[in-house]
């Protein structure tokens, strides 16, 4: 199987943008031995649903609080959500909630780690047997054509394999897992971890990456869908 990172296409006619948050979010969690947060930026369920969770109002603010105090946060949460996650400083759940501007294709990236579909191209991919699990979103539109937009749901998979790191790759942190390192210029996939069971994931250590298989590739080229760019990764 052939793996492909997924970017946001350049161009003046792909000018989509989001200004906002999920409704909830782990806070920040500062490690006494490393002095870093092992966060998980673009980790995200907008499928799960706090709204009865009688702690959902320790979530609403972001901050950085001491990493035992993240560490309660979380596991009070894991019964909360209903798949294996990570749940790391920083990830957010339920629905995006803000304001959107600019031109909207059929996928967007309005952040890097942000995967957009319109509602229709959605059930057009479902359709041609990609399974997707994707939400409605909050938004206001600060133009007066509204778009039907989804957010794609992005389970973590995988990870880059220790060999695309020229000087070697950083010892996680004892205490909280950490482990530093600018994302590769050279990335390749480590074929040991990938599971094969999701069509888009991303990276378990470099959460903001997305990564789609060549069935979601061949199925979006097949479409014409525009939007976002394919680059292949190499796997050992």
């Amino acid at each position: 199987m052939r793996f492909f990172e997924v970017n946001a296409a350049e161009g003046p006619r792909f000018t989509g943008f989001i200004n906002g948050a999920h409704r909830w979010g782990l806070p920040g969690g500062l490690c006494p031995v490393c002095q870093s947060s092992p966060g998980g930026l673009g980790e995200a369920y907008p499928s799960v649903d706090l709204s009865g969770w009688a702690h959902r109002q320790e979530l609403v603010e972001a901050r950085q609080e001491p990493l035992e105090e993240y560490e309660r946060l979380r596991e009070l949460l894991r019964p909360q959500v209903p798949f294996e996650a990570p749940l790391r400083p920083g990830a957010e759940f339920g629905p995006l909630t803000g304001k959107a501007s600019g031109k909207w294709s059929a996928l967007d990236l309005p952040s890097p780690w942000t995967l957009v579909m319109r509602s229709e191209i959605v059930d057009v991919l479902r359709d041609a047997g990609i399974a997707l699990r994707a939400s409605k979103m909050d938004l206001r539109f600060r133009s007066k054509v509204e778009v039907e937009l989804r957010e794609v749901e992005i389970h973590c998979r995988g990870r880059l394999h220790d060999s695309c790191f020229p000087g070697g790759r950083e010892r996680p942190c004892e205490r909280c897992g950490r482990q530093g390192g600018s994302y590769p210029d050279a990335p390749i996939l480590d074929g040991s971890t990938l599971t094969g069971d999701l069509d888009l994931f991303r990276l378990t250590d470099y959460t903001t990456i997305i990564i789609a298989t060549e069935r979601f590739v061949d199925a979006v080229n097949r479409f014409g869908f525009e939007g976002v760019v394919f680059k292949e990764l190499p796997v050992l």
